[in-house]
């Protein structure tokens, strides 16, 4: 691989829309592919996950999501789901964490089509397509926004917290998880959206680097993201497809195991106006020290029960 691609973020605006909505056609029969994120491991001896059998190849992904959304109570929540790729982690949201209406909404036309074939039928889950800029709901629709692993991609990241911003009811929350970008230090990185999300209006953001469990993640999916890669893409594509996967000897596997880029959770508060005896919190976990919040459901004693995955408490980013 070239050192130009190596330093380029390659799956980033217009190539990162016309990525994945070839993706979407290519794959588009492929229903047993339903999450396209980087997974997360916890520590070894502490999954107690419950997953359905389908959900099983593809359980460090839906881990991932788990770990996001697990960060609120979404029992009885609208939850969006921004950058819903093919649906897999939006579905799992649905169905594990008890949310009573769950949309899924991305910017490649044929990943939507996709969601709605594959995942349609199912009370309360739906999929829209939308620009993460300029998303296609009214103000104050929804509790939550989940975004994972998708605004490394957007051409303009701060017109999206605006947006998340104003389609959340206030006391709402922003739930984020994304990697830093290439040749810039993580600490920048983090303060650069840290700021972001002032401007657009939210409080302080309980943050957690989680990228010790993303490389535990890619380790132990590593050989079925392989099988996967010869099975289904060309040979001329391989490379960039394992740069894509994040598998062991990816250029951006080696930035997160040698500290270069790191891996962000976020948990972002839009203000709550305070009327006496109004909507209760939607977040009921407090954060630890530190601000950082703990990433399991476990560890909320009234967070849903029905999916339960503890991880090692994440280190707290610096």
């Amino acid at each position: 691989m070239s050192s130009r691609l190596r330093e380029r973020q390659v799956f980033h605006g217009s190539r990162a829309r016309i990525l994945y909505e070839l993706i979407g056609w290519q794959f588009r029969n492929a229903t047993d592919l339903r999450f396209m994120n980087y997974g997360l491991a916890p520590a070894p001896g502490r999954e107690t996950m419950s997953l359905r059998p389908g959900e099983q190849p593809e359980r460090y992904c839906a881990a991932l999501y788990h770990a996001v959304a697990a960060q609120a109570d979404l029992r009885g929540a609208r939850v969006l789901d921004v950058g819903c790729g093919r649906g897999g982690g939006t579905a799992y949201v649905h169905r594990h964490l008890g949310p009573a209406e769950t949309t899924g909404c991305d910017i490649a036309r044929h990943s939507v089509a996709f969601c709605r074939k594959v995942q349609g039928g199912v009370a309360g889950l739906g999929f829209r397509h939308g620009d993460a800029a300029a998303l296609p709901f009214a103000a104050e629709s929804f509790d939550a926004v989940l975004n994972v692993e998708s605004a490394h991609c957007y051409p303009d990241r701060a017109a999206f917290f605006s947006e998340a911003f104003r389609v959340l009811r206030p006391g709402g929350h922003l739930l984020l998880a994304d990697f830093t970008p290439p040749r810039v230090p993580p600490d920048a990185e983090r303060a650069r959206i840290e700021r972001d999300l002032s401007l657009s209006g939210f409080a302080s953001a309980g943050v957690a680097d989680i990228t010790a469990g993303i490389l535990r993640g890619l380790d132990l999916d590593h050989d079925r993201r392989m099988r996967e890669i010869r099975a289904r893409f060309p040979l001329g594509t391989r490379r960039l497809a394992r740069l894509w996967a994040g598998t062991r000897g990816s250029w951006i596997y080696r930035d997160f195991a040698e500290g270069r880029r790191a891996y962000f959770l976020y948990r972002i508060e839009k203000p709550a106006v305070a009327v006496p005896g109004q909507a209760r919190p939607l977040l009921r976990c407090q954060p630890r020290a530190g601000g950082v919040l703990p990433v399991s459901a476990m560890a909320c004693d009234d967070a849903p029960g029905a999916s339960e995955i503890t991880f090692d408490r994440p280190r707290p980013a610096r």
